[in-house]
């Protein structure tokens, strides 16, 4: 009879090992989970990151120094986008917390509150509390501003020369989506009519002249001098009219508000007419360093430095674009390039200047701040959603004010007519040798190794 005992010993051996690799098997699994549960990471692949928070959002979560508790009264199996939202908040930080209260079985809480309709809640920080309609990322963040800034900064638009109207909703004259941007990164909009006002209020943090279409006044202009050298803060939006008045005030700056029309024909390329020049904001400034999109400048002027070291060009247009001199030829549609006449972009259309206090004794103060572009329309109802002509705007705005964590990319609000792709002139050179000239010469040169090849096998 033979011995199985070395057999039943294998058999075992076999059965341990196999116990102990599905056993590490296993807890590697379960350890996976839990990392993956703890650490729990998302990737957005659509094009415009409709799944993710904007980076100003991030930005605002990630200097939160204190609790934010967000209350949503919903209907249950409804509005499953809302939650979504907020889980991404919380992610973001943890300092934000949320929680959903069914509002048909707590009505008298919800009117306590005021609220009425699903999908509105509170949002609380440090004892205060915002209400919230509606669950967007927009209107929340914008409550989480309102909660965690100290006070609101006004914002003053001078009006009564035909410039753009804060309160109109029409396409191309109307600022109405200006207003309820600022509005919702915490700044009080309000009017000042220069021609009334003794001076400009000292509680004005900025002061914006948004597409004046007849000229200041010299006292007017005296006043805007005298606020920005009382340190200031001024955002001036200069279409292609003649104001000389105003030209007359910003030479005194050395600035030259150029009487002519950029023109840029590529833009032809992208559904734009050739007055619609492409902008590229410098992104080596704070203002456009966070922004990722150009943007578009309808019916633009160019902004000209004559001189002095406290001044700064921040944006331009295309190195295909030029300032027209003549500006007879744009009205008469006979536009062209003429060399030693016309300006060869990159042309530049927005400044900034600091403007120091006159008197020696205050030479120490910090100075103002004055920001010139050569258009208004691209802050327009139309115009406004537009690539990151928001952003510019708000970020402009922002960085005059000093409110640094707020220079950033926003959400869009709404898509945009057009989808851009902007190429500087080593990527269009790479994107023409590698797909013109490099990959179909390879193809050349393979088909006549082959042929070679089987022409020396005969």
């Amino acid at each position: 009879m033979k011995n199985n005992r070395p057999l039943f010993s294998q058999a075992v051996i076999h059965w341990v090992e196999l116990a102990i690799l599905a056993t590490l098997f296993s807890g590697i699994l379960i350890m996976v989970n839990y990392i993956a549960y703890r650490h729990n990471k998302r990737f957005d692949l659509t094009p415009e990151k409709v799944y993710s928070l904007s980076p100003q959002t991030t930005s605002i979560l990630a200097s939160l120094t204190d609790n934010v508790y967000a209350t949503v009264f919903y209907k249950p199996k409804e509005n499953p986008e809302i939650r979504d939202l907020l889980e991404l908040f919380s992610r973001a930080s943890r300092l934000f917390h949320y929680r959903f209260i069914d509002l048909e079985k707590n009505p008298a809480r919800a009117a306590a509150f005021g609220i009425k309709n699903y999908g509105a809640g509170l949002v609380k920080y440090k004892g205060k509390k915002e209400k919230v309609q509606y669950f967007s990322e927009e209107k929340l963040i914008s409550a989480i501003i309102r909660l965690t800034e100290k006070s609101s900064k006004i914002v003053r638009f001078v009006r009564g020369h035909g410039e753009k109207d804060i309160s109109s909703t029409d396409p191309e004259k109307g600022y109405s989506n200006v207003r309820e941007a600022l509005k919702s990164e915490n700044f009080r909009v309000r009017e000042i009519l220069l021609m009334q006002a003794e001076k400009i209020p000292d509680d004005t943090l900025v002061l914006i002249v948004s597409g004046p279409q007849k000229d200041f006044f010299q006292k007017e202009l005296d006043k805007i001098d005298e606020y920005l050298r009382n340190g200031g803060r001024v955002l001036m939006l200069c279409d292609p009219s003649p104001l000389p008045n105003i030209e007359k005030y910003l030479q005194s700056l050395n600035i030259q508000l150029a009487r002519d029309f950029i023109i840029d024909e590529k833009s032809k390329l992208l559904g734009l007419d050739d007055l619609t020049p492409i902008i590229n904001p410098d992104r080596n400034h704070p203002i456009a360093k966070n922004m990722n999109e150009a943007v578009v400048f309808p019916v633009c002027r160019s902004v000209r430095l004559l001189g002095g070291s406290e001044k700064i060009i921040f944006a331009s247009s295309g190195p295909d674009s030029w300032a027209e001199q003549d500006t007879r030829s744009v009205y008469d549609d006979k536009v062209r390039f003429d060399k030693g006449k016309d300006i060869k972009g990159p042309v530049p259309v927005a400044v900034i200047a600091s403007v120091q206090p006159l008197q020696q004794d205050r030479q120490s103060e910090e100075p103002g701040l004055l920001v010139v572009m050569g258009n208004s329309s691209f802050a327009a109802n139309h115009y406004f959603n537009i690539l990151g002509n928001k952003d510019l705007f708000l970020n402009t705005v922002n960085w005059l004010s000093d409110k640094k964590d707020l220079l950033s990319t926003r959400r869009k609000t709404a898509q945009a007519p057009v989808s851009m792709l902007f190429l500087t002139e080593n990527e269009n050179r790479l994107v023409l040798w590698s797909s013109v000239i490099i990959e179909p010469g390879i193809i050349l040169l393979i088909g006549i190794m082959v042929v070679f090849w089987r022409r020396i096998k005969r």
